[in-house]
């Protein structure tokens, strides 16, 4: 590794609170770079699996097409997306709710929801936007992960390992456990393709990140 763990760190929490604020807003006219392909091809990971891969390709020709538009045209296409997948007048194609996609009756505001919420709760945090999306919303569980790591520099060595470790049972339990579900919707009934390509990336993430973790919680160097 040619980065400190303490920048690590820094990537990650930066990295998290981007892809968490893509999923709880719609792409705003200061952020139309997102809608360019060039953001994609210097997207700062490399096609370490096949998601990453497959997510970051799907950007790069999506937002190929969307260069084509103008900015207006393009940020309303996506919008249009964001709200169909996500939100939905009737019933969202994609809910990006963890209970969602655990529910037999497909409900939202159910087991998973209530689990997040003691999770925050336990940790002493409150979603600032609990009266507009349930605890267990993707992008707030993406947040989650990049408020914990920006306290992680705060931690002694042992609390560090602990906290890193709980990270890592979290994406497995609460975010691999569901990703493949939520991608394959949003890839079936997105109409530009651009949401399908960013929940794959995360997917790619979460899986790339999990390595990452691993090897921090088993280097007795990770702490430096």
């Amino acid at each position: 590794m040619t980065k400190s763990w303490a920048e690590v760190w820094a990537f990650r929490t930066k990295l998290y609170s981007f892809l968490a604020n893509c999923l709880l807003e719609w792409i705003q006219e200061e952020d139309k770079e997102v809608l360019t392909s060039k953001f994609w091809k210097d997207f700062p990971l490399v096609a370490a699996n096949p998601q990453l891969e497959a997510g970051l390709d799907q950007l790069i020709s999506c937002t190929s097409q969307l260069e084509k538009l103008s900015t207006q045209e393009a940020l309303e296409k996506v919008s249009v997306e964001f709200t169909e997948l996500f939100i939905g007048t009737a019933r969202p194609k994609a809910p990006p709710i963890e209970s969602f996609y655990f529910s037999n009756k497909r409900r939202i505001f159910a087991e998973k929801t209530v689990e997040m919420k003691e999770i925050l709760n336990k940790h002493g945090l409150e979603s600032t936007k609990k009266d507009k999306f349930p605890e267990d919303h993707l992008g707030l569980q993406l947040l989650l992960i990049a408020v914990k790591t920006e306290q992680l520099n705060t931690l002694n060595p042992d609390e560090k390992r602990s906290a890193i470790k709980k990270q890592i049972s979290f994406i497995d339990d609460h975010l691999l456990s569901w990703l493949p579900g939520i991608c394959n919707d949003a890839k079936e009934h997105g109409q530009t393709g651009f949401y399908g390509g960013l929940l794959e990336l995360i997917w790619g993430t979460l899986l790339w990140d999990k390595e990452l973790l691993e090897e921090g919680a088993g280097s007795p160097k990770y702490v430096s």
